[in-house]
């Protein structure tokens, strides 16, 4: 009798450890997802302040106007390319020329005086089991100084 009973111990035991295991599977590739789609939006997130950066920093050194920053943040290029079927084409990680700001702040030719490149409106997804679905990032802002004062290039 006694062994009758250890051995159904046994087989509840096993089933147990496999409910477990199923328990902690579940949760560690749940936040390992959570980490990399963290991470993916991060990076994402890195990228456009990157190409900000390098729009200002042209407007600073070439003197360009709005159309040309926008253009050059979206397709890297001044000029945007030609449109297919009356649509503009999508650029850079799905940017559109209109989510780009440029201004100009401060005064020209005063010490204060500098530039700012705002995108906005840059859609984002997610898989993390429970909130996944299309967020929108916040506006990534760069602010430089504008260091040529009448750079002609």
């Amino acid at each position: 009798m006694k062994m009758k009973i250890s051995a159904r111990r046994a087989r509840r035991q096993k089933g147990a450890a496999m409910v477990e295991s199923a328990l902690v599977m579940i949760t560690l590739v749940g936040m390992i997802v959570f980490v990399m789609d963290i991470g993916r939006m991060l990076m994402t997130e890195m990228f456009i302040t990157e190409r900000a950066r390098t729009a200002v920093r042209g407007a600073v050194v070439n003197n360009w106007d709005s159309t040309a920053v926008a253009n050059y943040l979206v397709y890297n290029s001044t000029t945007s390319p030609d449109n297919v079927n009356g649509v503009a084409p999508t650029g850079y990680m799905g940017l559109q020329t209109s989510q780009v700001t440029f201004t100009a702040l401060g005064t020209s030719g005063s010490a204060d005086y500098r530039y700012q490149v705002k995108v906005s409106g840059l859609q984002m997804f997610t898989w993390i089991p429970w909130i996944a679905g299309k967020y929108t990032a916040p506006p990534v802002t760069v602010t430089m100084p504008a260091q040529s004062l009448g750079a002609t290039n």
